[in-house]
């Protein structure tokens, strides 16, 4: 709606917003890809964008006729660099998640090197917020989605800020978790190909990025081809299955069929899995047998892991814990409440529980590297403990450092597994900020309090391979998981200090 009469003048921004697709003070009319026409005006453009300014004034027909085509942006999209030109910003309203991609492609085109910018900040803000809220469309499935509409509007090799953003965020998701709907074939390919080398945070085992990729070709296929695929590649978790012995079964013949087309889908995205980090007992009963790779690829792998004789880091870049980390609402106490986006547990407030009961987060941790959380004791009650427990065999509503499946440290400053206890730190109490340390590659745990690091829990070494965050707590107890730190050192324990890496 057009501002009243008595409103010009006080704005310069708000003034020209009002010639903004205002057919009466324009003078020429802008085509888009959906057919739909915006108004606007040749001196406002041209001034403020070189790209206008040579389509409008350099003598084609453009700088002769009354109108201009841009068949490659949408009307929503234009919008959006019209307001941009015009004042030299958009209205929070007049941008969303659903249009982002859109609109950083038209501002690339235009070369407005800082809308593109304010739009990629926006989406930023944008994933976290909705992220932090678990809504029905979070981070993790946004994020795919808006990657692979960026890889079909942009190239995928190009310095992109944009793609830079999606690739960032969708490296802390574990592919496990995205649907095959929501990250194309094209857009994983571009997200494996610049993580391949990449120093920065990366969450999925390199044999799942494998999986992933397998059976998103499958699923380009059939139904059915996903089933034959699931069999053949169990899951990164069920080790036990994927060291079996393979054999051949009724699905063979099947899995014949579908292989060269397999193959062939493949064969732009198998150069961007390192086959260093998968063990070579699963590239040879597992990985194969299937007949994807080229033989050269294989015997890479097969050469690096003879000299060095032992595989890569199962995860490539940084391995860093998933940061969604929240509590688990299906693996709680009975007493227990989960609040503010399952990341705050509190112990039937106002009752009179006084039996401890555990709460876990919905992370598995697993593969070498040190993996850091932060919980906060908002409101402290006879002992509130903080530590890890195993993937199964925990009692939820018995104290954890009775079970020999946890190892957990209380703010009476003592540790507790399997019912023994040992002194570590003083007393602590309400307000108290406590860091796990979990160093998967040595198999041993330490903590910091209030930012002070402690060495190692002495009497906790080779914990298993699997681990959950935990903790235990009763009334009144409030205890809130704070953070998941980004990392890029590891601390080492010798016998005189802590050395820094």
């Amino acid at each position: 709606m057009a501002p009243m009469e008595t409103t010009r003048g006080y704005s310069l921004a708000n003034d020209l917003k009002f010639l903004i697709n205002n057919k009466n003070y324009s003078d020429i009319k802008i085509i888009c890809q959906d057919e739909l026409i915006i108004y606007g005006n040749r001196a406002i453009l041209a001034a403020r964008s070189s790209v206008l300014d040579r389509l409008l004034f350099n003598g084609m027909k453009e700088s002769s006729i009354n109108e201009i085509k841009f068949p490659e942006i949408k009307f929503h999209a234009m919008e959006i660099i019209l307001e941009y030109l015009y004042t030299e910003n958009f209205e929070s309203e007049s941008l969303s998640l659903e249009i982002s991609i859109e609109a950083y492609h038209a501002a690339d085109y235009f070369q407005l090197e800082q809308l593109q910018q304010k739009i990629v900040n926006f989406v930023k803000q944008s994933l976290k917020e909705r992220h932090q809220c678990d809504t029905k469309e979070n981070g993790e499935i946004l994020a795919p989605k808006l990657l692979s509409k960026a890889v079909e509007k942009m190239s995928p090799l190009a310095d992109n800020d944009m793609i830079k953003l999606l690739i960032e965020w969708i490296s802390k998701t574990s592919l496990e978790v995205i649907g095959f709907d929501s990250l194309s074939f094209q857009a994983l390919q571009c997200l494996l190909s610049q993580t391949y080398s990449s120093q920065g945070p990366f969450v999925t085992p390199e044999y799942t990025v494998f999986r992933y990729a397998v059976i998103q070709a499958a699923n380009n296929i059939s139904e059915n081809a996903i089933s034959i695929i699931e069999k053949k590649l169990p899951v990164w978790n069920d080790l036990n299955k994927m060291c079996e012995e393979y054999s051949e079964n009724d699905s063979d013949s099947q899995y014949e069929e579908i292989r060269s087309e397999l193959k062939e889908m493949l064969s732009t995205i198998l150069p961007f899995i390192d086959l260093r980090r998968i063990d070579t007992n699963i590239l040879v009963d597992r990985i194969e047998p299937l007949q994807l790779l080229s033989t050269s690829l294989l015997l890479n792998a097969y050469r690096f892991q003879a000299k060095e004789k032992k595989s890569l880091p199962h995860m490539r870049g940084i391995p860093l814990f998933e940061w969604n980390l929240q509590w688990d609402k299906n693996s709680k106490g009975s007493n227990l409440f989960l609040k503010e986006c399952n990341t705050v547990v509190e112990s039937n407030p106002g009752g009179l529980n006084t039996t401890h009961q555990n709460v876990r987060a919905n992370n598995l941790i697993y593969g070498e590297g040190i993996y850091e959380w932060e919980v906060v004791i908002e409101e402290t009650c006879i002992y509130a403990w903080v530590g890890v427990c195993t993937e199964r065999g925990l009692d939820y509503n018995i104290f954890a450092g009775q079970q020999s499946c946890a190892w957990v440290l209380g703010s009476s400053g003592k540790c507790y597994h399997n019912n023994i206890g040992l002194h570590y730190v003083t007393e602590f109490g309400s307000g108290t900020k406590i860091t796990v340390h979990l160093n998967m590659t040595e198999r041993s745990i330490a903590f910091s309090i209030n930012g002070v690091m402690h060495p190692p829990v002495s009497n906790w070494s080779n914990l298993p391979s699997k681990l959950y965050p935990i903790v235990s707590l009763n009334s009144p107890g409030r205890i809130r998981l704070s953070c998941v730190r980004d990392w890029n050192h590891i601390y080492y324990k010798n016998q005189k200090n802590l050395k820094l890496y």
